[in-house]
């Protein structure tokens, strides 16, 4: 099995969506447990948090809310810190253009590379601004998605303080059964099944001053961006490369500090002081990794217990289910089971 660099993302998003889902009256331990991080709040304190585990909470989001359009909730009450300091970069740009050129620059501090990117196209008459999933390791998530888009179209209107007409919202997930809070959102047609998603509007648009524009502050702002991008990555990168280079070796239970660091072009001895200087574990990386991977494999219907056990690295089936408890208060086939995911 095929998986790319772990994604992980920023802490203001992922307040958003428990945000949306408390005014939906679902509260945060019943959404943590649905999405098999536990009940408690540890999940939710982290500065960052790993996509799938946000893939996670959305898909129960929609179970627990019985709402499709909870991505619309998500955007209705999108602020600057929904999108870390990125946001208070974006709000003092100049024009809605000039905002739609930064973003890109640090969205990492909101979207980590390696599962989607946003892509920005237009011409004299027309301007498309979309988001695509590229990573084959992780599903498409459509609340996501509609969260995405939704939230780039609320904040971009208060940035510039006016109405922004649309020509057109595309999704590439297929309707739901009631698409009418979609065309009232975004007051202009929605297309469902197109292949994308994205915002076509007006290249006009893209001059439209904004209101809070400040040309000093916009510069202490990105300033700001950037050391927020050095102190989030120059620790994570570390780990994430770890994280990458222990899947292939757990399945064949190899998953040690040699090996690792062999994969990596290190010795031990470089690898075991990278990691302290980055306050890191070699142990709490490897499990990390295993607790991300094991939620991965236990979506694969094709999988059995055994095999995702054997995946991990595990020797014994009882060590993977101890770990598996330690970590979600459940073992695995109770987690699989109430998400309707078989075999066990």
């Amino acid at each position: 099995m095929k998986v790319e660099a772990r994604s992980s993302v920023g802490a203001g998003f992922v307040a958003g969506l428990f945000e949306a889902a408390s005014r939906t009256g679902v509260e945060r331990a019943a959404l943590l447990r649905q999405a098999g991080l536990g009940g408690g709040d540890d999940a939710a304190e982290q500065a960052r948090l790993p996509m799938s585990a946000v893939i996670a909470l959305f898909d129960a989001a929609v179970v627990l809310s019985g709402r499709d359009d909870i991505g619309l909730e998500f955007a209705r009450r999108v602020r600057p810190g929904t999108f870390s300091v990125l946001g208070y970069a974006l709000m003092t740009c100049r024009t809605l253009g000039e905002a739609i050129e930064v973003a890109p620059h640090f969205r990492r501090l909101v979207f980590d590379i390696g599962y989607s990117e946003m892509r920005f196209v237009r011409n004299e008459e027309e301007a498309r601004l979309g988001w695509h999933v590229v990573s084959n390791a992780l599903p498409y998530c459509r609340s996501l998605a509609e969260a995405l888009i939704a939230s780039w179209y609320h904040f971009g209107r208060w940035m510039a303080g006016v109405e922004l007409p649309l020509k057109e919202v595309l999704f590439r997930h297929e309707a739901p059964s009631d698409a009418s809070p979609y065309t009232a959102f975004f007051d202009c047609p929605v297309r469902f099944g197109a292949g994308e998603n994205a915002l076509v509007f007006s290249s006009a648009l893209l001059t439209m001053p904004l209101v809070q524009a400040d040309e000093n502050l916009h510069l202490a702002m990105r300033e700001q961006a950037r050391a927020a991008m050095e102190k989030a990555f120059s620790q994570s990168d570390l780990a994430h490369r770890l994280h990458q280079a222990l899947i292939p070796l757990m399945p064949k239970c190899e998953a040690t500090l040699e090996h690792a660091a062999s994969a990596l072009g290190l010795s031990p001895r470089t690898l075991q002081r990278r990691l302290g200087e980055a306050s890191l574990r070699f142990q709490g990386v490897l499990d990390a990794a295993r607790k991300d991977m094991a939620v991965i494999y236990l979506r694969d219907p094709t999988l059995s217990v055994l095999d995702v056990s054997l995946l991990l690295g595990y020797a014994e089936h009882s060590s993977f289910t101890r770990a598996f408890r330690a970590w979600f208060s459940c073992n695995p086939s109770a987690w699989r089971r109430a998400r309707s995911v078989a075999p066990d």
